[in-house]
């Protein structure tokens, strides 16, 4: 099994853990170990086998003795045994927007319910609203959400998720046969926030064996279809992915076409026959049917005389128009971002330490972080009370003095509560450097009156950044009603930014609405919102979506240097 597969199972195990209400340190350990085994450049089983697993940090005795169990038998016995104690449909039901493992656990334990629709039947019937903590609303908006569930006409999977189902696939066909060249193309290549399916390009000398190896993969579940060129199956979890074979002289065109949207192709078709070619989906000739050059897919743009266009743009919203005039905007690398300015450590609901963050952020190149823990009222995240706040505002002072190469901010998450005040008093809140203010509660208030509590904040004249700005959370939540076009005008008016939070679940704000910000004169802040240092790394997916808003430097804060970064953050000392 690949290191992919190992993950897979881990996370899978801690999930299935969480419903049974386990050990909350012991959950996040089995989360934490996947996301080491999915970056380590070592094979996981051999390690586990030759008993050197647990010499790297975060692996334990118990994790080393579990990885070993699977590479042993491709299986984890203490996995398949929590699986046997719960339905199918307990699991599926947090497919439900709004439903997490922890309510899903809860109506299995305590009602029996065992699937979206019995979850349905209780909801309608007022078993659910009577269960303690829950209430009629809770009720109305699991029925909404069961019911946007089903308006879906395709299961769109998150994009991390998508990164790892495609990664084991092609870390397994690398491992098993001769691959000239392998690439993620689609919707996936342009980095969109969610799947609809996996396509896979392949590029081999000899493609007999792709139809027989995917039988054999551990994700594999039915073919759909085999032929010489294209194989089209589902996973266990009944995602489809289309595997499309190429030779390898043809792998740069076919990259290319596989790529983009189908109108963005489109409309190159229509360039191309102007300028005397001709683009199809199998070939690109002069009138005479000559065959162009191509080298890289860079090659196809230039014959068109227009700028290469980035994987990210290529969604049919300005791109080819911009490409003709050279006008494409000069797209954010990770090495642009100079900072991350939203992350909690242990002091509430992460789980490592402050040291342990800004090492971790030093190591990554950055020139500055803030630490911003929650604050007092979301009592679930170990929000700081106003003493524990001066506290580590005290440990943050005494690590400036020892540390050289990065600066410190001292921040807060603070929460922007039901009537849109905010969690603490201007006494604290002055002697911040960093204020981000979000939304945890309260998240059926009407489209009107969340609007109001959020815009409130930003007039505040005390807020800095209102972080992940509807509130979603990809596969489960689809976030609060609230009118973001009202959200973008007030923050461009007080100049306060807007989060792209770059947790996977998350990825809020989407591309659309951040380029609409940004067109709005709104800045944007690009933040991992880690909680612990392996988290620091999910960064990656922000920048994803900052890329596909046509975002440059110059609209996003955390990519500018401290000094301009901090002249920006006087301006609320200014109105105080």
């Amino acid at each position: 099994m690949d290191n992919a597969g190992f993950a897979t199972i881990f996370r899978e195990f801690a999930d299935y853990l969480e419903l049974k209400k386990d050990n909350p340190f012991k959950i996040r350990a089995y989360r934490r170990a996947a996301d080491i085994f999915e970056d380590l450049n070592r094979n996981v089983a051999e390690l586990a086998l030759d008993g050197e697993l647990k010499n790297i940090q975060g692996i334990g005795t118990a994790i080393e003795e579990k990885a070993r169990e699977i590479a042993s038998s491709g299986k984890l016995g203490a996995l398949e045994d929590l699986k046997l104690q719960y339905p199918p449909g307990v699991m599926e039901m947090t497919r439900i927007p709004g439903v997490g493992l922890k309510t899903a656990s809860r109506v299995f334990h305590e009602l029996g319910i065992a699937g979206i629709d019995q979850l349905e039947a209780a909801a309608e019937d007022g078993r659910l609203e009577a269960l303690p903590g829950m209430g009629k609303k809770t009720a109305e908006n699991i029925l909404k959400g069961i019911t946007r569930l089903r308006m879906e006409n395709t299961k769109r999977i998150p994009l991390v998720l998508a990164d790892r189902l495609s990664k084991n696939l092609m870390d397994f066909l690398r491992s098993h046969m001769e691959i000239c060249a392998i690439a993620a193309v689609g919707s996936l290549r342009r980095r969109k926030e969610t799947c609809g399916d996996l396509d896979i390009l392949v590029s081999t000398e000899d493609p007999s064996p792709i139809s027989g190896l995917m039988a054999k993969w551990n994700k594999f579940s039915n073919m759909i279809s085999s032929g010489e060129d294209r194989i089209i199956f589902t996973t266990t979890d009944d995602i489809e992915v289309d595997v499309i074979i190429t030779a390898p002289e043809k792998f740069p065109f076919d990259l290319f076409v596989t790529t983009g949207s189908k109108s963005h192709y489109t409309a190159l078709e229509s360039i191309a026959c102007e300028l005397g070619y001709r683009l199809r989906n199998n070939s690109f000739t002069s009138e005479s049917g000559k065959p162009v050059e191509i080298i890289d897919e860079a090659d196809i743009y230039k014959a068109l005389k227009m700028e290469y266009i980035p994987p990210e743009l290529r969604e049919m919203t300005g791109e080819i128009e911009a490409a003709l005039k050279g006008s494409l905007p000069k797209l954010l690398i990770s090495r642009d971002i100079r900072g991350d300015l939203h992350m909690h450590t242990n002091w509430s609901d992460g789980t490592s330490s402050i040291e342990s963050m800004v090492y971790a952020a030093k190591n990554l190149g950055y020139e500055y972080i803030a630490i911003t823990d929650h604050s007092e009222s979301l009592k679930i995240a170990k929000g700081l009370s106003k003493a524990e706040l001066s506290r580590q505002m005290e440990v943050l002072e005494r690590l400036r003095t020892e540390l050289d190469g990065i600066q410190v901010l001292s921040g807060i998450e603070l929460e922007i509560l039901k009537d849109g005040s905010l969690d603490y008093d201007d006494s604290i809140l002055s002697s911040l450097d960093l204020i981000i203010a979000s939304v945890h509660s309260a998240f059926g208030q009407p489209k009107d009156v969340m609007t109001a509590r959020i815009v409130k904040a930003i007039r505040s004249g005390r807020v800095d950044i209102i972080a992940h700005p509807t509130g979603r959370v990809l596969g489960r939540r689809f976030g609060y009603d609230v009118d973001l076009d009202v959200v973008i005008k007030e923050a461009a008016k007080h100049n306060v930014a807007l989060e792209i939070n770059s947790y996977p679940e998350r990825m809020d704000l989407d591309s659309t609405w951040a380029r609409k910000a940004a067109e709005s004169g709104v800045y944007i802040a690009i933040n991992s919102d880690a909680h612990n240092v392996e988290e620091l790394k999910f960064i990656s997916y922000g920048l994803d979506v900052a890329r596909r808003a046509w975002l440059e430097q110059a609209d996003v804060i955390n990519t500018w240097p401290i000094s301009k970064f901090q002249a920006w953050l006087s301006r609320r000392r200014i109105r105080a």
